[in-house]
């Protein structure tokens, strides 16, 4: 029987792994340039996918399939050898190899097209290949870079990092933000649901955007976006139901000090028995001067996972996001459910470890779920911070189950929303779980934001939403009347400015601004350089006034004065295309900015990264999107910036599932290169 099923498998994979013609595979690209891609197979789509974006992003893609190969020292030299380092200490090899047969031949047959597709782009764009030993690439590659990843936003790059450089680590996380708002019929004008897939990723690199329609005869039509090299969609809409990601904050790992034996080396305690550690070496190759150098990193594994030893002692890892490769597969599996049931069915999986899913479709039902891989913890301990690493009652063995965890369905209030706040605020306050209903070491979030409550704020004052006061809120740009600022700002509101003459009018400005981060305000301008000044400090009366003083130097060192609006101070920039911008930190609609050569004008770098809207009514979904920049990243596009001015102006450019209309309207019609 075991051969029998053997044979199964082997004859299966062999029919689904077929190779893919090109001459099957039509992308269709719109008059923004974005990709539709349109075959009969779902495998030959993920090929005409591989081909497309690469066409558009080739060495983004490449930068996350050289992590995969185990190349980044080879490539990127020190910083790169230390994400090769993390990929061996964190498994992701190993598990590929021992649970890639885990996952279903459907899936297995999706990454293969896409694979297909990458080398066979590589293969006929040879000038544009960054490193001559990249291609071909596998699927194994390919799926070590997704465990890569996936333990990258869990934050456990960030703890390795500490662990190395000695530092104080506790729980990780701290992120940027997105947006997820879903509204039901029963608080629209217009009788549609609205969804808002509102994420705010980086505008560049491994972790941005790639927008794509993926359509097949095997009942998939979905517009969204994905990472580069990724097969699917992540979030977005198909022809019945849509959902929007935002990272949430539960406890997502645990760290562990190991109780070392003191005469026997390498050897630690562990429920009154003495264990060795296993030793394992990590191999490198660092670019110096241009040679690849190979080199050795030592770690070890313990029963609570991969360790590492400082000069604290030896500390072990332990998170959901390196156990399990389905994923991928299950992002894939959501994008062609059909309805509620099907997609709770698919999410109650639990195979992504983390994010918060905000769902709306068109049978007009809401839904909205912290979702995470969560241990069921000792209650005894605090899972916050280091724990004890010698006794089995720190070491977990079973998850939370998927009825566990914070949820929502079709909620009386008629919205939902999360905003990288607490999930115990998600839609009107009578309706809101009580975090006491859930074990405190699950370690959700209490926390809310500037985004979360202006949003509640502005719902609380609406009866029912029109589309287009459905697009205010969500691209409102004020502030709360108090701040959210893990800073605490507020004290900076409450100074008097007839106490402090050198600052009464920089304060006076501040304290009578309306909170609205608009490009041309000076009091947006002001607070933009109070924040980059206030960013962690403890503030009390005399720090705030220090604060002050500092921004006021610096705008007046550099313009003579303090009357500068935003707009001065900030730009969305791309090649040679430059314009001012709205948006602050943790306004809805935030703008996170980095420096430029000089001076106090920085230019955009993360926030409303990819924005979709839909309306679900009769007949297909009604949408709406838009991108920072464009849908190429090669500056000899036209498609470089063609949608930056709209992305500025807060416009959106009408989106369709609707075939027909897509090739009626198409830019162009072509299949990938024929081999």
């Amino acid at each position: 029987m075991k051969n029998v099923l053997l044979f199964f498998f082997i004859f299966n994979a062999v029919t689904l792994y077929s190779q893919i013609s090109p001459e099957n595979i039509d992308i269709v690209r719109d008059r923004w340039g974005v990709a539709h891609i349109y075959a009969e197979k779902d495998a030959e789509v993920a090929y005409g996918l591989a081909w497309a974006h690469a066409e558009d992003d080739f060495k983004t893609i490449q930068s996350t399939l050289i992590a995969g190969k185990l190349m980044a020292g080879r490539q990127f030299g020190k910083d790169g050898a230390g994400i090769d380092f993390f990929t061996q200490f964190i498994g992701a090899p190993d598990l590929v190899r021992e649970k890639k047969h885990q996952l279903s031949l459907e899936f297995l047959a999706l990454l293969d097209g896409y694979v297909q597709g990458i080398n066979s782009y590589a293969l006929h764009h040879k000038q544009e290949v960054v490193h001559r030993k990249l291609f071909p690439v596998t699927d194994d590659d390919m799926l070590t870079a997704f465990v890569l990843s996936l333990s990258a936003m869990s934050g456990a790059d960030k703890i390795v990092g500490d662990i190395v450089a000695d530092k104080q680590f506790n729980n990780p996380y701290k992120g940027i933000g997105s947006n997820g708002i879903a509204i039901s019929k029963s608080k629209t004008t217009t009788g549609e649901s609205f969804l808002a897939v509102n994420s705010h990723q980086p505008f560049e690199g491994p972790a941005s955007w790639y927008e794509v329609h993926l359509t097949s005869e095997e009942g998939w039509n979905m517009l969204g976006s994905l990472f580069p090299a990724s097969p699917t969609i992540f979030h977005g809409v198909n022809e019945n139901l849509g959902w929007a990601h935002t990272v949430n904050h539960p406890d997502k790992m645990d760290i562990y000090q190991l109780r070392m034996h003191p005469d026997k080396k390498e050897h630690y305690y562990f429920d009154g028995e003495i264990l060795a550690l296993e030793k394992r070496k990590a191999k490198l190759k660092v670019k110096i001067l241009g040679i690849p150098i190979p080199l050795s990193k030592t770690y070890y594994q313990s029963v609570y996972g991969p360790t590492l030893k400082n000069d604290h002692g030896f500390f072990a890892l332990t998170f959901a996001a390196n156990q399990d490769l389905k994923a991928i597969q299950q992002w894939y599996e959501m994008t062609k459910t059909k309805d509620l049931e099907e997609f709770k069915s698919v999410v109650s999986q639990l195979y992504l470890p983390d994010f918060n899913i905000v769902y709306a479709d068109k049978y007009h039902h809401i839904f909205y779920v912290s979702n995470a891989k969560l241990p069921v913890r000792n209650p005894a301990y605090n899972w916050r911070k280091v724990l004890q690493g010698d006794t089995s009652a720190t070491l977990w063995s079973k998850y939370h189950s998927f009825e566990e965890l914070p949820q929502y369905t079709d909620p009386k209030a008629g919205y939902l929303f999360n905003m990288n706040n607490s999930p115990f605020n998600a839609t009107d306050h009578a309706e809101n779980l009580d975090s006491l209903d859930f074990p405190a070491e699950m370690g959700f979030s209490l926390t809310d934001n500037n985004r979360s409550i202006r949003f509640q704020n502005l719902m609380s004052k609406e009866e029912k939403l029109s589309y287009e006061d459905f697009k205010r809120l969500k691209f409102d740009i004020q502030y709360p009347d108090q701040f959210q600022f893990r800073e605490d700002v507020n004290i900076i509101f409450e100074l008097n400015p007839k106490d402090y003459p050198e600052i009464q009018k920089f304060l006076e400005i501040l304290q009578n601004w309306d909170r609205k981060a608009e490009k041309e305000s000076v009091g947006a301008g002001l607070m933009k350089v109070l924040i980059s000044n206030a960013e962690g400090k403890e503030i009390d009366r005399t720090t705030a006034i220090e604060i002050v003083k500092r921004s006021q130097a610096q705008l007046i060192d550099e313009f003579g004065t303090i009357v500068v609006p935003l707009s001065k101070l900030q730009v969305h920039k791309r090649g040679e295309k430059e314009m001012a911008i709205d948006g602050l930190p943790d306004v809805i609609a935030p703008m996170y900015t980095q420096k430029l050569a000089g001076g106090l004008k920085e230019k955009t770098y993360v926030g409303e990264s990819y924005i979709l809207l839909a309306r679900f009514g009769e007949g297909l979904p009604k949408l709406e999107s838009i991108m920072p920049y464009g849908a190429s990243s090669k500056a000899e596009s036209p498609h470089y910036t063609d949608q930056m001015e709209m992305f500025v102006n807060k416009e959106l450019k009408p989106m369709t599932l609707d075939k027909e209309e897509i090739y009626k309207n198409a830019a162009k019609i072509y299949h990938p290169q024929v081999e």
